[in-house]
């Protein structure tokens, strides 16, 4: 499957919110505690000791995640009187941890991958006397969340330790993995060269990040790219196309991009098209 994108601004602006100033205009405070017990009382509706109740729409077959992962999900969130304060509009990704709606963060763990749940958030879990502005939040407002868990990035060492069992991967001292889909001919790229690639940038659970253009190639220096990526151009032969697994501290260490989560696997198929000689003595 394919993604490209980075987490929405109104996920930041609405989900990790810090407290704001208690004079600002969030308006006149609402009482919803009678939709909670009553909606308590549905027979579909589970309650879990910190008060979250939820509802399971679809049942997934897939694992859960812990407070840690990098969760892959579609959501809408409503007031209790179905309007809209809040809707990815496709797949949204980020990591559990950086949730300050601590019904959520519960809820979430609650599923596994392919599954779809309905949470009625309590105001004491989600932003209590303080809601975002703008919308149509109020303090003490229940939210009701429409979630369904795509998938979850597996943890990194995790994954790695599980890949370098396949016999077609080789691991380098740096800890790249790589495998053979093509072996091109015996001249590789010097740092100093520049390459004509094609290539595609995916997380370990196959959403793209990055990729060339179309089938067109792109031409930069070897040594303009992440390390990972560039140790693996130099292994490569012209003509030739690897898979590459390039983890966190040889690809952006502590630069981290904003559409990279933290710690995150970076796998790239590459095809090393061209070599161009740096000409320069």
């Amino acid at each position: 499957m394919k993604y490209i994108s980075t987490i929405s601004l109104l996920l930041l602006a609405l989900l990790f919110s810090g407290c704001m100033d208690t004079e600002s205009p969030f308006g006149d405070p609402v009482d919803e505690t009678d939709f909670l017990e009553q909606n308590a009382l549905e027979d579909d509706v589970e309650v879990t000791d910190s008060g979250l109740q939820y509802r399971i729409i679809e049942e997934g077959e897939g694992d859960s995640p812990n407070s840690e992962s990098v969760v892959f999900v579609e959501y809408v969130g409503t007031t209790i009187s179905d309007e809209t304060f809040m809707d990815s509009d496709g797949i949204d990704y980020f990591p559990i941890s950086i949730l300050n709606l601590e019904g959520l963060a519960e809820g979430i763990q609650m599923m596994n991958e392919g599954s779809r749940f309905e949470f009625f958030i309590p105001p004491e879990l989600g932003y209590g006397d303080n809601p975002p502005t703008g919308g149509p939040l109020r303090p003490g407002s229940v939210l009701v969340f429409d979630m369904e868990l795509d998938s979850f990035l597996q943890d990194p060492e995790e994954f790695l330790a599980e890949n370098r069992e396949n016999e077609d991967i080789t691991e380098t001292e740096s800890g790249l993995q790589y495998r053979v889909i093509e072996e091109g001919s015996d001249n590789s790229p010097a740092e100093e060269d520049d390459v004509s690639v094609r290539y595609t940038g995916t997380f370990t659970n196959g959403y793209v990040f990055d990729e060339s253009p179309d089938e067109d190639t792109v031409t930069f220096p070897v040594s303009g790219v992440i390390p990972g990526f560039s140790e693996a151009l130099q292994l490569m032969g012209e003509g030739a196309t690897y898979e590459i697994f390039v983890p966190a501290d040889i690809g952006y260490g502590d630069n981290t991009p904003p559409a990279i989560p933290d710690g995150a696997i970076l796998v790239f198929e590459i095809e090393l098209d061209e070599i161009i000689p740096n000409e320069e003595d």
